[in-house]
Formats: structure tokens, C-alpha cells, sequence
């Protein structure tokens, strides 16, 4: 069984970011650390676990994006992941769902993976759809927000339980191959082994250039401006006294169904 991870880096959710000198997306400074998007560490380990249990299984990981991508693949493999697969373009740039989703579509077409597995969403976009635009280009089954999954080999299949609404779940069976959004309540990702960091060392992440050009021809989507969030509320400064400023304060509040 062949297995692919998709996976993204994100920011420290604790840096701030900036607008870059074009106004056309978010930058952030050099100092800013990156890491595995925490839903797709799910996704890794989920993947490490069905091969665990169905020998002869082979684990990949692909992401998209600059040369620091590397260390997130580099992560992965260090948990236990066969391949890493880096899809490098050398731009910070918004790349939208529809053509990160083509790009992994076109690299997945002559590797005939059996399952891909994603998590639900990204830290940082949190849209939650490359993965289920990823499985309508592919002509592939897909479901999201899976708390549980089951492979059956012989059969061909996997069943799954996805979380609803007002804590609600429904099972589906999904044929072979197929693609999976997982949850973060799935699993608990393990902690590298010091064997898998020592193999991960010298495994050659395998990179594909991919042409800054090509993402012109395939943009569905343009970002024409960003602009910083304006604030319309305002602070209200109280004189007087100490007694004036709480009957104030208490005339305030009362009128405001507060107290």
C-alpha cells in the first residue's frame, strides 16, 4: 500500500506579520520560526500507524514551497516517514488552494498512491480546501474532519467517522484509493525516535523545481490588495474625583445591562 502525507509549514502563530512593500500579501521577518501545520502532524502519524499494521506499506511526504520547507519534510522523516518530496518554488507569495491542489495533483498522477492523507486545515488559512480540491482533481473519494479511520486492504476500502455539528459523527466507507482530512483528536504524533533521526540525516529529500511562471498560467485566483484591520472602537477616560468617576462608571455599566 502507498501512502502520501500532504503537509504545510506555518509561522509561530505568535509573529507578527507584516504587509509586504506591494500590498499584496504578508510577510514575516528572518528571525520568525516555522513549523509542521499541527493538523498535518496527525496526518503523518495516522499514516505511520496503518503501515504499522499493513506490512509492506511505504509512507512519502510532499509540501509545497521555498527552501525552508525542507525542515518541516526533514521532521517528518525523522518520525518515521519513507520519502520526502519537496515542491520548490522560490516565493513567499499566496499560493491559493486551487493551485497548490493542481500542482500536487500533477505530481500525484504517475504515482498511483492508495490513500493521501492531509489534515483538515492550516493553521494560518484555516479554508480547509486544498485537500478536498486535491481529490476532485485526482477523480478520488475524499472525506474531512476524520476522527477515525479503518483500512481494509482485501477489500479495497476504508472506513471512516467524521465529526459533525453538536458533537454529532457518521461513518462512510470510502473505495480505494481515496483521500482523508484528519482531525486533530485522532491520534497523539509520536516523538522522534534517535534511530529515525540518525536515518532521516541522510535522506535525500528529492526536490522538484517547479517554475514561478507556471503559477501565472494556472492562477485562478489574483490578490489584488491587503491592508492592516482598522479598529472603530475607542477608550473612554473617566475625570472627577474617585467617588464622580465610579458613579460614573456605575451609570455606565448599568445602562449597558452589566451590573
Amino acid at each position: 500500500m502507498r501512502i502520501l502525507t500532504c503537509i504545510k509549514q506555518v509561522p509561530d502563530p505568535e509573529s507578527r506579520p507584516m504587509i509586504n512593500q506591494e500590498k499584496t500579501w504578508a510577510e514575516y521577518g528572518e528571525y520568525t520560526s516555522y513549523w509542521i501545520n499541527r493538523y498535518d502532524e496527525h496526518a503523518v502519524e495516522e499514516a505511520l500507524r496503518i503501515r504499522e499494521m499493513i506490512p509492506g506499506t511505504t509512507v512519502d511526504i510532499v509540501s509545497i514551497g521555498p527552501e525552508r520547507i525542507k525542515s518541516a519534510i526533514r521532521r517528518c522523516l525523522e518520525m518515521g516517514a519513507d520519502r520526502g518530496f519537496h515542491l520548490f518554488i522560490d516565493s513567499e507569495d499566496y499560493l491559493s488552494p486551487s493551485i497548490k491542489s493542481r500542482l500536487i495533483a500533477e505530481f500525484c498522477h504517475d504515482m498511483k498512491y492508495d490513500l493521501i492523507l492531509t489534515g483538515v486545515m492550516s493553521e494560518d488559512m484555516m479554508s480547509g480546501q486544498t485537500g478536498p480540491m486535491l481529490a476532485a482533481r485526482l477523480g478520488i473519494p475524499s472525506a474531512t474532519s476524520v476522527m477515525k479511520l479503518s483500512v481494509n486492504g482485501l477489500e479495497g476500502s476504508i472506513q471512516v467517522e467524521r465529526e459533525l455539528d453538536s458533537g454529532h459523527r457518521c461513518s462512510m466507507d470510502l473505495t480505494l484509493p481515496a483521500l482523508v482530512g484528519v482531525q486533530s483528536g485522532i491520534n497523539r504524533p509520536r516523538y522522534p525516535s534517535l534511530s529515525n533521526v540518525m536515518r532521516a540525516k541522510n535522506t535525500e529529500i528529492i526536490q522538484i523545481r517547479l517554475e514561478n511562471s507556471l503559477l501565472k498560467v494556472v492562477s485562478c485566483e489574483t490578490v489584488e490588495k491587503i491592508q492592516e484591520a482598522g479598529s472603530d472602537r475607542a477608550g473612554i477616560r473617566l475625570e472627577g474625583t474617585t467617588a464622580e468617576k465610579a458613579a460614573v462608571l456605575w451609570r455606565m455599566l448599568r445602562e449597558k445591562s452589566l451590573l
